[in-house]
């Protein structure tokens, strides 16, 4: 792969997935990342193993995840001299990358301008549970709650018959896909200073990025002034080659074929019954 990232310096002050995620992208496509973990505690993350999460004495994969190929040092940015060590990699890096809350921010002295005043051409982002903006601002939040339970994505994908909605798929599900988000947009931002020369703050959040991905549902509710769109049970499904069906050996086999009149003879030649 390209490394299309080389020579880009990215400096993390960030904790779980969502935000992590983004580094790690930036430093497979060949960035030089720091990573900022407390020097006693580190990222909350490396603590999973306490909770039976991650298999004691096995590879912390949940660590592995968002952080593989990054570079890290322990700073106490609440000292005076971690913090100063913190501003003087501020000033030779590209990209500022973190996920503290606001008032977090504004307590280490690590917010836009604080990092801003020591690098006026470093691209600032931020990642957070509901955007920058708005009442819910300053509150935090995890992908399972803010990614997929508040979008909606939690209800279009559990069945009527349900009395619970569905969890997602995975852990990390929606922090990964909030990450990959993220780090397109500091790629983005990155190539508008290298053509205007202005240093952008990117903002990503895990509910803009869910309600993106239910953003086809969203869309269609609006268009059509109805709260919910129709969810079928695969027996009631409108067109049965968009549908799942259980195979004679107890599996499934998911059909895809969204034009039907197209896609039947070819179908039923290939299940020998034309």
């Amino acid at each position: 792969m390209v490394a299309v990232m080389s020579g880009i310096r990215v400096l993390e002050v960030a904790s779980w997935t969502y935000v992590p995620v983004a580094s790690g992208v930036l430093a497979e496509w060949g960035a030089d990342v720091v990573k900022i973990e407390h020097p006693d505690t580190g990222d909350p993350q490396r603590g999973l193993v306490t909770s039976g999460l991650v298999p004691e004495g096995a590879v912390a994969h949940m660590v592995e995840l968002p952080n593989r190929g990054k570079r890290s040092v322990g700073l106490d940015l609440k000292s005076e001299q971690g913090h100063a060590l913190l501003l003087r990699l501020a000033a030779r890096s590209d990209v500022f990358l973190t996920n503290v809350l606001p008032a977090a921010r504004r307590a280490l002295r690590i917010d836009v301008a604080d990092i801003r005043a020591v690098n006026p051409d470093i691209v600032y982002a931020r990642g957070s549970a509901h955007g920058p903006r708005g009442a819910e601002a300053d509150s935090g939040g995890y992908d399972n709650t803010s990614f997929w339970a508040r979008s909606g994505a939690a209800d279009t994908a559990s069945t009527p018959e349900l009395d619970h909605p569905l969890s997602q798929p995975g852990a990390a599900f929606g922090d990964v896909l909030a990450g990959l988000t993220l780090a397109g947009g500091i790629s983005a931002a990155l190539l508008h200073r290298e053509r205007t020369g202005e240093a952008l703050t990117v903002d990503g959040s895990l509910l803009s990025t869910g309600a993106w991905a239910v953003g086809a549902t969203l869309a269609a509710a609006a268009a059509h002034g109805v709260e919910r769109i129709p969810r079928y049970a695969p027996a009631d499904a409108p067109n049965s080659l968009v549908n799942s069906y259980r195979t004679s050996d107890g599996r499934h086999v998911s059909l895809v074929m969204l034009q039907s009149d197209r896609f039947w003879p070819e179908l039923t030649a290939a299940l020998g019954a034309p």
